[in-house]
C-alpha cells in the first residue's frame, strides 16, 4: 500500500499545536505514545526527553514556564500514513510583542489500540546555513537546477549507472491560489489524492515515481512511448480534479543512483513543464522523434522556445489526446 495523506493524522498534530505551551497533561497524554521508546527533542541542546513519564513531565513544567504574551500561528500542517505508521511536518510560529518565530516540528507516529499516537517528535528553529556550516547551501529547486547548469555536481560519478530515460515533469498549477482557497485540510486530503493517482498510474505503464516537489512530481521511464502514455493518462485523470495540472516530457541521458536520477535531462524536463500550460502536455523533439506516432495521441507542430537556464533556443511540441 503506498503512503497517502492522512486527516487523522493532521488532526492528531493540530490538537497538539493547540496546547503547544501548556500544561494540559490530560490531553498530551492521549496526543503521545505510551512506549518507552517514546522520544522529544527541542530546540534547546539539552531537551531529549525519553519516555512517557519524562516526556509528559517535561511538558507539564515547562507548560507553567511558557505562560505569558504570547501566540501560536500555524502556517501548514501535512501528514500521511502507510499501514500502522504516519508522519507529519508541521509549520508554525510564536508571536509576541516582540515579533515572530518561526518553528518546525516533525513527527512519527503510530498505532496504538486504534488512534494515532506520536513516538518520535522534534521542534526545530530555521537557522540560515551559513550561520552553522560557514557556507550558504542550495535549499531550492531552482537553485539546484541553476548549481547544475552551472557546473558539474560532485553527485557525478561513477557511482551512478548511465543510461538513457525519458523524464515526465508534473505541476500543479497556481496551487498556492488553490491551497489558500480550500484551506490547509482539504489541500492536504487533495494532493494525496493527486499523488496516490500519479503513482497507480506510473506503475501502470512501467515507470517509477523518482520523487514528489510538493506540488509537482518527476517521473521516469526507459520507454519514450510509455512516458507519453502515462502522461496522458495523468491529464485524463485530472479532468475532473479541483485543480488543472501541467505536464513537460524530455528524452536523453541521465546519471542513476540509488534513489534518484541526475543531469541536464533533469533540468530540461522540469523546464519544458514549466512552459506548459493548464491541461497541456509539452515534449522535447527528442522525445517526438523516438515516440514517432501514437494511437490516440496527435503530435502538435514544432515550436521553438527559450527555456530558462539554458543556452540557444529549443524544439518543443504539444501533445493532444482524444
Amino acid at each position: 500500500m503506498a503512503p497517502a495523506a492522512s486527516v487523522e493524522i493532521e488532526s492528531v498534530m493540530r490538537r497538539m499545536l493547540d496546547v503547544y505551551g501548556t500544561s494540559d497533561v490530560e490531553t498530551l497524554s492521549n496526543l503521545f505514545s505510551s512506549d518507552p521508546s517514546l522520544r522529544v527533542l527541542g530546540t534547546s541542546p539539552g531537551e531529549w526527553w525519553t519516555g512517557p513519564s519524562e516526556v509528559l513531565r517535561a511538558r507539564h513544567v515547562q507548560g507553567g514556564e511558557m505562560l505569558g504574551t504570547w501566540n501560536l500561528e500555524v502556517d501548514m500542517v501535512e501528514a500521511f500514513e502507510d499501514g500502522p505508521f504516519g508522519w507529519a511536518t508541521c509549520f508554525f510560529a510564536l508571536v509576541t510583542p516582540e515579533g515572530r518565530m518561526p518553528l518546525r516540528t516533525t513527527a512519527l507516529l503510530r498505532l496504538e489500540a486504534g488512534a494515532w499516537r506520536i513516538i518520535h517528535y522534534h521542534n526545530s528553529v530555521p537557522t540560515p546555513n551559513r550561520q552553522i556550516f560557514g557556507v550558504d547551501l542550495t535549499t531550492t529547486l531552482e537553485e539546484l537546477v541553476t548549481s547544475v547548469l552551472d557546473g558539474p555536481s560532485p553527485f557525478f560519478s561513477s557511482a551512478g549507472s548511465e543510461g538513457t530515460m525519458t523524464l515526465v515533469f508534473t505541476d500543479i498549477v497556481d496551487s498556492t491560489v488553490f491551497a489558500e482557497s480550500v484551506g490547509d485540510a482539504a489541500w492536504a486530503e487533495a494532493i494525496g489524492d493527486h499523488e496516490t493517482e500519479i503513482r497507480s498510474l506510473t506503475a501502470a505503464h512501467g515507470g517509477r515515481v523518482i520523487k514528489f516537489l510538493g506540488d509537482g512530481s518527476m517521473l521516469a521511464f526507459e520507454s519514450a512511448r510509455a512516458a507519453v502514455r502515462a502522461a496522458v493518462d495523468i491529464q485524463r485523470a485530472a479532468v475532473d480534479s479541483p485543480f488543472a495540472i501541467r505536464i513537460g516530457i524530455h528524452t536523453g541521458e541521465t546519471i542513476r543512483t540509488a534513489d534518484d536520477v541526475l543531469g541536464l535531462t533533469v533540468n530540461k524536463a522540469a523546464r519544458i513543464a514549466s512552459a506548459a500550460g493548464a491541461g497541456q502536455i509539452l515534449a522535447s523533439s527528442t522525445t517526438r522523434d523516438m515516440v514517432g506516432s501514437l494511437d490516440g495521441v496527435q503530435i502538435g507542430e514544432p515550436q521553438i522556445v527559450s527555456l530558462k537556464g539554458f543556452s540557444d533556443t529549443h524544439q518543443i511540441v504539444l501533445l493532444e489526446w482524444e
